[in-house]
């Protein structure tokens, strides 16, 4: 039955902003083996002083990410046997699935696509998702032992998102035509005949219906917040569980197997860190379940009651290895707190003696837009001294330091003033920053490098956003004396050259240009070089999955480059190729994987990002409640 939902819609039982800056949480000790249960303030009268059960857990899977910033959850099948990740690598949706019982993930699909939304058939048999790419847009079964995909639904020119199959075969799912939303419903067999199940759902995110058919779950966004509401599909009344909730990159809500709760991830207006609540439907206290110090990215119910959470791992460091190669040593985080200060994008003092690079704290609801310049000192061994303190510390995101050879100046990447541009300040002075270029907003600059004789900074960037351009290599003038701009910034002309271009650094003699582009076509990325006033690029090497958000770096003696790579496998390495042979060789080595890579001026050391990005599903044993809270079945 159809009905609108703009206009059929009762409040009752509503629990009003449920995540609010109120909430208080108690607390349980936090032993590695377990995970605490904490409380929201609907449990807080309740169940503040009682006890908190410890529920055991067991990791189903660990998958090292691709992609380095956006990490999507691990979702297990209802039995809990295997678990299915998507992920990048060249710019292609990948689903890569883990068997539980031996640990070992296996890459099923191989053909480009834009695969998410990732979910299970009923009986586990087969993974469902929208694939986004246009000449294959529509819902697609895989079957995970062989690797096949079907399209089930195919929406024509309307766009669809959020599919979930049915038990009976029937595939539910938001469709949006022009500018109409609905949920509607695909019947099983071939023909796929379409329904509208509930129109006018503008506003909705991932719905999913109840495990008895008579009801619809959903989350409503309006101005970067989200409610969760449920609605009865034969009267259209509609309640609101709860408020003010934030979300992650991949939105779902899941209903518990017996239709009494329903399980998301999402973050309330305090938090840092996105946490995993069970809701229950009839309006009782919610129950929060977090990981200490991680985000959880979704939370899905099993078959045996058990309720698996996806946990993100993740932080970054400053590791040192000679450019023979080897596994780098962290240099950056010794007496810090594990996973809260994170450094990355090294760069060099010029007498090595110092090294830069960035600092945040790292957390997923609050995208660090705080970035600070570090500095370490180094010995004259090149050993670190001292601890990590602060080099340059502006509101908004700084980073990108780089020293001009002479030592005077420090240029980075900055957004003060709203701007996205390039800056200079003095080392070690305390006058303000000066802004060399006026791109503004939207430019997305990268870090600069500075010429060997200290007078031209090379970047990446957008440039002016309303020109179109999709990344291109700048040079600026620069008065060493002054420190201010000489000129205008000047696109540097790169003939033939069709793709993003990212990076930039200077030759050993200021010569020549090195760095990354990105293809319009296949998303592969290739290093290359160009003569510093412009002209028809080279390739060095081209590769499957690459790091573009840095810049490749020249050898001292100019004759090789490093980059990073990880050809859609396993955490990213720092790679070497020689620019006259093409002949390529391995770097570092370890599993947290390296990027960013910056050689000393002495031409001895590597500076690395040293990086960990993955995600770990664990399942919590059954019947995991809260002590004293009522709450019943899942």
């Amino acid at each position: 039955m159809s009905f609108d939902a703009g206009r059929a819609v009762q409040e009752e039982n509503v629990i009003p902003r449920l995540l609010t800056p109120a909430t208080r949480i108690c607390i349980a000790p936090w032993p590695r083996s377990a995970l605490a249960i904490l409380l929201s303030a609907a449990l807080l009268a309740a169940a503040c002083g009682t006890d908190v059960k410890e529920a055991s857990e067991v990791v189903l899977a660990r998958h090292v990410h691709t992609d380095l910033y956006d990490a999507y959850p691990g979702i297990p099948s209802p039995a809990g046997d295997r678990v299915v990740f998507a992920d990048y690598a060249a710019d292609k949706r990948s689903l890569t699935v883990y068997d539980v019982v031996t640990g070992v993930g296996r890459a099923v699909t191989s053909t480009p696509g834009g695969r998410t939304r990732v979910t299970w058939s009923p009986d586990g048999s087969r993974v469902v998702y929208v694939d986004r790419q246009s000449d294959r847009h529509g819902v697609w079964a895989l079957d995970p032992a062989t690797g096949r995909e079907s399209r089930i639904v195919d929406p024509g020119d309307a766009r669809i998102d959020y599919p979930r199959l049915l038990p009976d075969g029937t595939v539910t799912a938001l469709r949006y035509a022009g500018a109409d939303t609905a949920w509607v419903a695909y019947a099983p067999g071939v023909d796929r005949a379409m329904s509208v199940v509930v129109d006018r759902a503008g506003g909705w995110v991932a719905p999913v219906r109840s495990p008895d058919g008579r009801a619809v779950a959903y989350l409503r966004v309006a101005d970067g917040r989200a409610a969760l509401a449920v609605t009865e599909v034969a009267t259209g009344e509609t309640r609101t569980l709860a408020a003010d909730l934030r979300l992650g990159w991949d939105r779902r809500v899941e209903w518990s197997p017996t239709g009494g709760a329903l399980l998301l991830a999402a973050a309330g207006t305090q938090d840092s860190l996105f946490v995993a609540w069970r809701v229950p439907v009839d309006g009782g206290p919610a129950e929060r379940l977090e990981r200490s110090g991680r985000d959880v990215l979704a939370v899905t119910p099993l078959a045996d009651g058990r309720v698996a959470l996806s946990v993100y791992h993740t932080r970054t460091a400053v590791g040192l290895l000679p450019v023979t190669g080897g596994e780098p040593t962290d240099v950056t985080t010794a007496g810090s707190t594990a996973g809260s200060t994170s450094a990355f994008l090294p760069s060099w003092h010029p007498g090595g003696e110092a090294l830069g690079f960035i600092t945040f704290s790292w957390r997923r609801v609050r995208m660090p837009i705080d970035f600070d310049l570090g500095i370490l000192d180094l010995d004259a061994e090149g050993a670190p001294t001292g601890t990590v303190r602060t080099l340059l510390s502006e509101e908004g995101e700084d980073y990108g330091a780089a020293w001009s050879p002479d030592d005077r100046w420090l240029a980075f990447h900055s957004h003060m003033e709203q701007s996205d541009d390039i800056w200079l300040v003095p080392a070690g002075g305390s006058e303000r920053p000066t802004r060399l270029t006026h791109f503004g907003p939207g430019a997305d600059t990268g870090e600069p490098d500075w010429s060997p004789d200290g007078r031209m900074l090379a970047f990446s960037s957008h440039g002016p956003p309303l020109e179109g351009n999709p990344g291109s290599v700048y040079a600026v003038a620069v008065d060493p004396a002054t420190g201010r701009a000489a000129a205008d910034p000047v696109r540097v002309p790169l003939d033939g050259f069709q793709g993003y271009a990212m990076g930039a650094r200077f030759s050993p003699d200021g010569e020549r240009l090195a760095f990354y582009g990105r293809s319009f076509e296949d998303g592969r990325v290739t290093v290359y070089t160009v003569p510093a006033a412009g002209g028809r690029p080279t390739v060095v090497i081209s590769f499957v999955n690459g790091e573009p958000y840095s810049a490749p770096e020249w050898s001292a003696d100019g004759a090789s480059l490093f980059y990073s790579r990880n050809d859609g496998v396993g955490p990213f390495q720092v790679w070497r190729v020689g620019i006259s042979t093409g002949a390529t060789e391995q770097v570092t080595t370890g599993a947290l994987g390296a990027l960013q890579p910056s050689v000393s001026p002495d031409g001895r050391t590597l500076a690395v990002t040293m990086r960990e990005a993955a995600i770990e599903v664990v399942a919590l044993a059954t019947g995991s409640a809260v002590a004293g809270a009522g709450s019943g079945g899942w």
